[in-house]
């Protein structure tokens, strides 16, 4: 596949994924009211997509037999979920569960 082709193709998949977007905003009429019909479901939003990112780190760092978390991958989960019941982000209990866990790792080594 040559880089025209590429880039084509890249090109076409953000235009169809925004196309889809833009037709339910269409479809609604506005996006004051779908955001106020949809309130609850963005709400879980951040906790969906911060546990997508941080669970997989916990569970599938190791060989299928073997089902050990290291402690310092214990502490950084810890310290996310403080961070994130208190933050509206998931910008900052991933940065901080990331700080978290190479400070830990650094003490331990």
């Amino acid at each position: 596949m040559d880089n025209l082709t590429l880039w084509l193709l890249f090109i076409a998949a953000g235009l169809g994924t925004f196309l889809v977007r833009l037709s339910f905003i269409q479809l609604h009429g506005s996006t004051e009211a779908l955001i106020q019909r949809s309130k609850k479901i963005l709400m879980l939003l951040p906790p969906a997509i911060l546990a997508a990112l941080c669970v997989p780190a916990l569970v599938f760092t190791r060989p299928a037999t073997e089902y050990q978390i290291a402690p310092s991958q214990l502490v950084a989960a810890a310290v996310t979920i403080f961070i994130a019941k208190y933050s509206r982000s998931v910008f900052w209990p991933v940065v901080g569960g990331m700080l978290c866990f190479w400070l830990v790792q650094y003490i331990i080594h």
